[in-house]
C-alpha cells in the first residue's frame, strides 16, 4: 500500500462551525467511532498528516488563525504542517475520502497540477482532491486564504485532471445523513 501513497501527505480539514450537523463534525461518533479517526484510520501510519481544528482532538492538529476561515484557510494552515510534494486534501465529513487518494495521486505524479473527484452529478469535490504541491502553493498565494471557496483554486491552475466519483467521496453534513451509516452519537457540549 505505501507505493500508492508515496510522497503524498494529507489535511484532514475539520475546522468547520458544523452547523447543520449541529455539534463538531470531528467529534460525532458513528457506530462508536469518532469521525476524525475513521478518516485517519484509512490513512497508513507511515503517511504524514495534520487534522486542521479549533479543537484539541488527541491527533497531530493545527488550526487556521483566526479560526474558521473557511476550507481554504485550513488548507493553508495544513499546508504549513506537511513536508510531502502531493498533498491529499479531504474532509472529515467525508470519511471514506482517504480511500480515493491512491487514484488521485497518480494523475499529480504523471504532471498534473492537481486531480479532483467529480461526483455522478458532475459536482466536483474540492475536498477531494490530491495536489502537487508547488501547484497548490501557487494556487494558494493567487486566490488568497481567508473566506475563500475551495473551487477557486482550481482557478488559478493550469491542469486539473477530474476523475469519478466512486461514492466513497460522499459527504454528510446532517446527523439524518449520518444515521445512513448506523448508530450516530453526538458529543455532548461542556
Amino acid at each position: 500500500m505505501r507505493d500508492e501513497w508515496e510522497d503524498v501527505g494529507v489535511v484532514v480539514l475539520a475546522g468547520g462551525r458544523s452547523t447543520r450537523m449541529g455539534a463538531d463534525k470531528a467529534q460525532v461518533k458513528v457506530n462508536g467511532t469518532r469521525l476524525v479517526d475513521a478518516v485517519c484510520s484509512l490513512i497508513p501510519d507511515e503517511v504524514p498528516r495534520i487534522v486542521v481544528s479549533p479543537q484539541s482532538l488527541g491527533v497531530a492538529t493545527i488550526s487556521e488563525d483566526p479560526p474558521f476561515g473557511g476550507p481554504v484557510a485550513g488548507i493553508a494552515a495544513g499546508l504549513s504542517r506537511i513536508d510531502a510534494p502531493f498533498v491529499a486534501v479531504v474532509s472529515v465529513d467525508a470519511p471514506r475520502s482517504p480511500e480515493l487518494v491512491p487514484v488521485l495521486a497518480q494523475p499529480v505524479r504523471d504532471g498534473a497540477d492537481v486531480a479532483v473527484i467529480e461526483a455522478v452529478d458532475g459536482y466536483l469535490q474540492p475536498l477531494c482532491a490530491v495536489w502537487n504541491r508547488a501547484a497548490l502553493v501557487t494556487a494558494l498565494d493567487t486566490v488568497g486564504t481567508r473566506d475563500i471557496p475551495a473551487k477557486r483554486l482550481f482557478d488559478a491552475v493550469e491542469s486539473v485532471v477530474r476523475v469519478q466519483g466512486t461514492g466513497a467521496e460522499r459527504d454528510y453534513d446532517t446527523r439524518e445523513e449520518l444515521d445512513e451509516l448506523g448508530d450516530v452519537e453526538l458529543p455532548t457540549v461542556e
